[in-house]
């Protein structure tokens, strides 16, 4: 196969497959518009938003990663 026929076969940004930052799972990104996708779905959305919010708001948590209260 030439280098040309390789090139041409290689998937588009757009298909390219991501892997969920919060649960791992591969994922296609549904859109070229905007930054990829960190999540797969909504409920992983949420899911990291509530584990920040957790991680935040713990005693130990190093100095300038705490929420005001």
């Amino acid at each position: 196969m030439s280098a040309s026929a390789r090139t041409a076969n290689t998937p588009h940004t757009a298909t390219r497959q991501l892997h969920c930052a919060c649960c791992g799972r591969p994922f296609v990104r549904p859109s070229t518009r905007g930054p990829a996708p960190l999540y797969c779905s909504v409920d992983c959305q949420k899911q990291m938003r509530v584990r920040t919010r957790v991680w935040s708001q713990r005693d130990d948590a190093p100095f300038g990663l705490r929420r005001a209260s």
